[in-house]
């Protein structure tokens, strides 16, 4: 899987193959085909689908949706046809598959879309709980999952069963001196590292971890699914977001005094 800017790549050009499908089948379907004027006249010429004319019909409905979210502007573009009523859709079923053919070209040479990111990268412990949801389309179950694999793995980085999720990272990256019954977790940082450095670092996580676990993880674990309303692009950020937590505690050794 391969994240790009807020988007899945994976499955965006899922979507843009299924889209190419229909815009292809379209094209051949409605390809006009000429019919001639009756014998003995002249400018009564018409042409006809070269599928029946109520399959091109019920397909247009689709078409016309795929058209609208990837060449929105197809409708300023094409004159109709009175002579066939479907000339203004299949030319912009043309435009629109020589689009999407050259998508890879037109984002590596005309996106402003920024940095990407492949999602192997993202820390396997929140990949890994979350794939089979997100494959799924269910974005709220994919964090939801990848924040209650963290706090799994957490409890059993320190063997603390009696805590968990933000409170247990409020603990454990506490400044307070560790013992058996208190562990604590502390990053290699480098050598020489100031101790308001050191100080500010571990204030942070345990807030960066309170935050994610109370205004994340809870109301997806409380209220009613669908209640956040977490699209796709919020869902993917609140993975990156906990990936970045698990590094820190992946790194993190355990301290017992």
């Amino acid at each position: 899987m391969t994240v790009c800017g807020y988007a899945t790549l994976e499955y965006v050009n899922k979507n843009i193959e299924w889209a190419l499908d229909h815009l292809r089948k379209f094209e051949i379907d409605a390809k006009p085909i000429f019919v001639p004027s009756p014998p003995g006249t002249a400018g009564f010429h018409s042409y006809k689908t070269t599928a029946p004319q109520d399959q091109v019909l019920k397909q247009s409905a689709v078409i016309e949706k795929i058209l609208d979210k990837y060449t929105p502007d197809w409708h300023e573009k094409q004159d109709k046809d009175k002579r066939y009523r479907f000339r203004a859709i299949w030319e912009a079923t043309q435009r629109c598959i020589a689009v999407l053919e050259a998508q890879g070209e037109l984002d590596e040479h005309l996106s402003d879309r920024g940095p990407t990111l492949d999602g192997a990268s993202l820390h396997p412990w929140i990949w890994d709980s979350a794939k089979p949801a997100w494959t799924a389309g269910l974005y709220e179950d994919a964090v939801d999952a990848a924040a209650r694999g963290l706090n799994t793995r957490l409890r059993g980085k320190v063997s603390r069963r009696d805590l968990g999720e933000g409170d247990l990272i409020g603990q454990l990256f506490s400044q307070k001196a560790a013992d058996e019954n208190n562990p604590r977790l502390r990053l290699p940082l480098p050598e020489g590292t100031a101790e308001k450095t050191v100080r500010a670092i571990y204030a942070g996580i345990s807030q960066y971890g309170q935050g994610l676990f109370s205004a994340v993880r809870n109301p997806l674990a409380h209220e009613a699914p669908g209640h956040t309303g977490m699209m796709e692009v919020e869902a993917l950020e609140a993975l990156a977001a906990l990936s970045l937590l698990a590094r820190w505690v992946d790194r993190s050794e355990v301290r017992r005094g």
